[in-house]
């Protein structure tokens, strides 16, 4: 059996594919263009946060234009990591290790910690104990943010096999079974709303950012849905899920 390396030698290469490098440079001269603007972040910018399996680091290129002060990724493949390094020139430290092993022995140490795109890597026998080991590595009442490609959407086959190294898929419904048996409570999902973006609507581009797109890729589910007769129906229909949890304060420990 292939180590948990071997598995991805080469994969930059397909990331490629799939990816642009992101662009440190640009974020520096307009840090609100490249901001997160997600729900799941913390209210103080000294919070502590760590990007799981962070790829080439857009996800930190993000947080850090959002002036998040205390920011780390840890990534499995040197080959990935040494490009999310390169990338970010020192701006934010990114550790080349086994995410679990990066976490061993810190408990209560993160106010959020983020998984995006690495659960459908993860086969489900593991996918709780990893998530116990987040939630012990967060404070109490602390954050994990995930994404993980959406098993409902219409086009769940692509993105379930664009990638040789996905294991397992997801509905908003089978995640938070993993959820609730890590013990994490109160799950908030992102929802796909279709909400118009006025202040970047433009008369001579009149069709963009007013959500139509979302707003078609809605009534078409609706409808396939429909016609399936299943009594239970997914609320979300983009191609990613993402989903915020919260592990319960000491109180309720």
């Amino acid at each position: 059996m292939l180590s948990r390396r071997a598995k991805y030698r080469a994969y930059s290469s397909h990331y490629q594919r799939l990816n642009t490098y992101p662009d440190w440079e640009a974020a520096e001269t307009d840090p609100a263009r490249h901001a997160c603007t997600k729900p799941w972040l913390p209210d103080r910018r000294d919070a502590r946060i760590l990007d799981f399996g962070c790829g080439w680091g857009h996800q930190l290129l993000s947080l850090w234009s959002a002036r998040y002060e205390n920011i780390e990724g840890v990534e499995l493949t040197p080959e990935q990591a040494a490009i999310a390094n390169e990338c970010a020139q020192g701006r934010v430290p990114i550790a080349c290790q086994d995410g679990c092993e990066y976490l061993a022995g810190k408990n209560g140490v993160y106010d959020l910690i983020i998984l995006n795109d690495v659960l459908e890597h993860i086969p489900a026998p593991e996918v709780t104990g990893l998530l116990l080991q987040i939630k012990a590595a967060v404070v109490p009442s602390g954050r994990v943010a995930i994404r993980v490609p959406n098993m409902s959407c219409l086009i769940a086959a692509f993105s379930f096999f664009a990638d040789c190294t996905h294991v397992g898929g997801y509905t908003e419904f089978s995640l938070a079974q993993v959820l609730d048996r890590a013990g994490f409570e109160n799950h908030c999902f992102i929802t796909d709303a279709p909400l118009a973006r006025w202040k970047q609507w433009r008369p001579w581009a009149p069709w963009r950012h007013l959500g139509l797109r979302c707003r078609l890729n809605r009534r078409l589910h609706a409808f396939v849905y429909w016609a399936s007769g299943k009594p239970t129906k997914p609320s979300i229909f983009s191609h990613n899920i993402e989903v915020y949890s919260h592990k319960p304060s000491e109180k309720e420990n």
